[in-house]
């Protein structure tokens, strides 16, 4: 990645981080973008670059996580089963979350479930990383699987990444959850 990219990403990550801590502080609706725009020191239309909708602001890593989620699937290690890559990336991100994100993590779900527009989006975007999953679990695969199960088994990977991030011990509840899936799938 280029210079010039990196700065664009940063700046990206800059505002999004920005919007979502006067969301979590003030509430969604109370936060305009022209506000954000200020504060970030950019322009409303520039902003707007950066971001399709005030909605996305609040999921910066949406594309980033799609691809991962694929790539761990895609690009596995030889030999290695596609459960244990889905277990392997899923802990590989939960290594990656800052302690100042996990302390967060309560009053960032709050704000998600609570602001319909930001529960209707972070839904949408699940569906879409569930589909993507599901049709990278299918293809690769050794075992036959028709798109209900490779869907089912996405629906409960990502479910198991959401949920570890909620526990105690994300480490353990994670494992904990894949020898789940570990019974049907591997």
């Amino acid at each position: 990645m280029g210079l010039r990219e990196e700065k664009k990403k940063q700046t990206r990550k800059a505002i999004s981080d920005m919007a979502t801590v006067l969301f979590i502080e003030r509430g969604y609706d109370s936060v305009t973008t022209a506000e954000i725009a200020e504060r970030a020191k950019v322009s409303v239309p520039t902003l707007f670059n950066y971001f399709p909708n005030k909605e996305s602001l609040v999921f910066d890593d949406d594309a980033e996580q799609e691809a991962q989620l694929v790539d761990a699937v895609m690009n596995r290690k030889k030999g290695q089963s596609v459960y244990e890559a889905l277990l392997e990336a899923g802990l590989e991100h939960l290594d990656s979350i800052k302690d100042e994100q996990r302390k967060n993590f309560k009053s960032f779900m709050n704000l998600i479930e609570s602001t319909p527009a930001l529960n209707l989006y972070s839904k949408q975007m699940w569906m879409r990383h569930e589909k993507a999953l599901a049709d990278a679990i299918r293809k690769e695969s050794k075992q036959k699987l028709n798109p209900i199960e490779a869907g089912a088994i996405a629906r409960f990977v990502l479910d198991a990444y959401h949920r570890s991030l909620g526990a105690s011990n994300p480490k353990a509840a994670l494992k904990s959850l894949f020898k789940i899936l570990s019974y049907r799938y591997r």
